[in-house]
């Protein structure tokens, strides 16, 4: 009996969602095609499964130091030139250094465009949340600022009374006695 060890579902809802934004909103190509790249470099096109690029990341870091550490107990135990175990060293570490760089450079991208799509989903959702009339308390909380600052207030409240004594007051009617 033949078993997959493919366990995640080739699609989530998640990138759906993703994909109506970027379809949505008026992106730049660059954007649609970093994701794209993205999601043809991670197996089935999940975005989770981009996590494995930083696990290999780890796993070279790891094995670039454990070969460092076994120049260095070669070259000890053995009196093998010091100056060829510091040269055979940072080759090592250049090694690493460029497949990190170059790993964490593609990445980036992909982070960088994944960023902004869930920050565009993160503000549809606070907006589909919000209360319209919020506005209004944000501006009135603006002006109470703007007057403790000393600047001169921008628009005027209907429910409240204006500060100069600019009215005047209406004209009694005379009496037709």
């Amino acid at each position: 009996m033949a078993v997959s060890k493919s366990t995640r579902p080739s699609t989530s809802g998640t990138n759906q969602i993703l994909q109506r934004i970027l379809k949505s909103n008026q992106v730049c190509s660059d954007r649609e095609k970093s994701w794209s790249r993205a999601l043809t470099h991670s197996e089935t096109g999940d975005p989770p499964l981009r996590f494995p690029v930083y696990e290999c990341l780890y796993q070279i870091n790891v094995h670039a130091q454990g070969l460092v550490d076994a120049l260095r107990t070669v070259s000890e135990k053995f009196s093998i030139n010091q100056t060829w175990a510091v040269y055979q060293e940072s080759l090592v570490q250049y090694v690493r250094a460029a497949a990190t760089r170059n790993i964490m450079d593609a990445m980036s991208e992909v982070e960088h465009t994944e960023a902004w799509l869930f920050q565009t989903l993160q503000h549809r959702e606070e907006k589909r949340f919000s209360d319209p009339d919020d506005v209004y308390f944000a501006v009135r909380d603006r002006e109470a600022e703007r007057a403790k600052r000393g600047l001169p207030a921008r628009i005027q409240f209907l429910d409240t009374k204006p500060k100069s004594p600019a009215r005047s007051k209406p004209a009694k009617p005379a009496n037709s006695s």
